[in-house]
């Protein structure tokens, strides 16, 4: 069976480049981990063996100001399809800058304070990594299988943000672009893409859940009284929640869904919402 060599005291990249060495590179699939010194000489590897993060085996590009990227990013650049390497960009881009500068957020962020930077820093992929090695002291393999399932699920994530994107794609725009009607997303990030595309305003219809969401951009309240006259005329107004921080105004959602459906007419939502957006800042 053939191995994946990584030093031991893992850092991300070395957490991330076997992840991707296992999931990408032919014959890897099954592999198995050792853990050496970093400055390991490969003596005890076996044809067919391969080593990431380490002075032998795969390593990241190095620059000509002398610049050493990140293996994971050598990896996925050499061996994953083209739109998994797309999934992954978010991912890669941390990883490599985190590794090859020290800090991915001051390298990405120059001018980010102190006390910002300490709190992102604190909730980063590689921050969750040294929390499991806090718990897991002195055992790199249970450290390093919790970081693979991890990774599957940021992978996961990176994936179903592309789906995100078509589903954003298929969403009918009112108003030049200002609202959307989101018929049944099944992807959490439909709606933040929409909003990073310029849209002000969401009707969002979901089985039986029927809402109104804004961009944290937007001053308007979703619960405006026009939206709420649409609601009232329907005599459901009661079985409607408003966030109090005024983004959402909905009878159901993800974490409440609805089990009837809604008297609202959502095409007399969305007429009541294109004029609160034509009206609003």
């Amino acid at each position: 069976m053939r191995r994946i060599f990584l030093h031991d005291n893992l850092d991300i990249d070395a957490v991330a480049s076997a992840w991707a060495a296992e999931r990408f590179i032919p014959g890897f699939k099954d592999a198995t981990f050792a853990f050496r010194p970093a400055d390991y000489d490969g003596h005890e590897m076996d044809e067919g063996d391969i080593a990431v993060d380490m002075t032998i085996g795969i390593k990241g590009k190095l620059d000509d100001d002398g610049t050493q990227h990140s293996s994971f990013a050598s990896i996925i650049a050499q061996y994953a399809p083209l739109e998994d390497q797309a999934a992954l960009h978010p991912l890669v881009t941390f990883i490599d800058a985190q590794d090859s500068y020290g800090s991915a957020i001051k390298h990405m962020v120059p001018d980010i304070d102190d006390d910002a930077l300490n709190i992102l820093s604190t909730v980063t992929v590689s921050s969750v990594l040294r929390a499991l090695q806090n718990t897991n002291q002195r055992n790199d393999r249970s450290v390093l299988y919790k970081m693979l399932m991890i990774f599957d699920g940021l992978f996961g994530c990176g994936k179903a943000r592309q789906e995100a994107e078509k589903e954003a794609d298929q969403a009918e725009l009112l108003a030049d672009g200002q609202v959307a009607i989101v018929d049944n997303s099944r992807r959490y990030a439909t709606n933040s893409i929409l909003f990073n595309r310029g849209v002000r305003a969401i009707i969002y219809i979901d089985d039986y859940n029927l809402g109104v969401v804004r961009s944290s951009e937007e001053a308007f309240r979703a619960d405006d009284p026009r939206i709420c006259a649409v609601v009232e005329a329907a005599g459901e107004f009661d079985e409607w929640f408003a966030h109090s921080a005024g983004f959402l105004f909905c009878r159901g959602s993800r974490k409440s869904r609805q089990t009837s459906p809604s008297q609202v007419n959502p095409r007399d939502l969305a007429q009541a919402l294109v004029d609160v957006v034509s009206t609003a800042a």
